[in-house]
């Protein structure tokens, strides 16, 4: 199949080149690179397809961590995806990596991941009855947000994900705190609604796909507490979820059996 030709053709992109897949997938993965439109602004995107494409394939859509430049998605990441029997495809969101406009750190930031989301279900290759969504951190918050409004996405799983912006900010550094002031305008006492609507915890009702959660317990950049409320919250709202704790990992999640356990949440919600 030319995937090439067919992001090329899609009516959203604006760019789309081949990639050198990184050494450990030279064998198992194709990679590409684009750009695509969202709203008003243009963002830099990523897709892996496995090597002996033979669609039509499930689709995850990864949410990256981190802010502006930092934590972006990475071809292995992709990569790995599709390795794994899937079209690994993620947004770099707007104001990050290249792409334009302003990171809002889960403000219309979350469009960017919506429209990544319509585009991989245009592609001949992928099937169109839904997709898997993967968040890393504050992508576990791009995620949740995701999973509250668009009906399409049938399973998530979630890393050392924020659910709580609130104790984010009153638990972190200074220069965490600083990101929010600087990407949502202020404080939780300035800005209560904007934490809120960014907190899953304060609405895990409107969440409809089962959620799997997976913490380390070592983790200090989200505190371990967040992903145990979460839990929690989506219990209390009668919603399809699990939690696993990796007894002192940290916020990479390194050296678990995260992979595995993600990889088994998706194959138990077969599409």
């Amino acid at each position: 199949m030319d995937v090439l030709s067919m992001l090329r053709n899609d009516p959203a992109v604006v760019r789309a080149e081949q990639a050198q897949a990184p050494e450990e997938y030279a064998q198992t993965a194709q990679l590409y690179t684009f750009r695509y439109r969202s709203a008003s602004e243009e963002v830099e995107g990523m897709l892996a397809v496995p090597a002996d494409l033979d669609g039509p394939l499930p689709a995850v859509v990864y949410c990256h961590g981190g802010n502006r430049d930092l934590s972006p998605m990475r071809p292995a990441t992709a990569c790995r995806l599709a390795a794994a029997g899937y079209a690994g495809i993620g947004s770099q969101y707007r104001g990050c990596s290249g792409s334009t406009g302003s990171d809002e750190f889960g403000g219309a930031d979350v469009l960017d991941v919506i429209r990544v989301t319509d585009l991989v279900l245009r592609l001949p290759f992928v099937r169109t009855d839904g997709v898997y969504m993967q968040g890393h951190s504050r992508g576990g918050m791009m995620a949740y947000l995701c999973a509250a409004c668009d009906r399409r996405i049938r399973a998530v799983a979630i890393g050392a994900g924020v659910a709580d912006c609130v104790m984010m900010y009153n638990r972190r550094e200074q220069a965490m705190k600083q990101v929010f002031h600087e990407l949502v305008g202020g404080s939780p006492e300035q800005l209560p609604e904007e934490f809120r609507r960014r907190s899953a915890v304060c609405w895990a009702e409107r969440i409809e796909a089962p959620v799997l959660i997976c913490q380390g317990t070592g983790d200090w950049r989200v505190d371990p507490q967040q992903s145990i409320d979460m839990d929690a919250a989506l219990e209390a709202a009668g919603k399809e979820h699990r939690l696993i704790l990796y007894e002192e990992a940290d916020h990479s999640l390194k050296n678990t059996g995260y992979w595995a356990d993600v990889l088994d949440w998706f194959r138990a919600h077969p599409l």
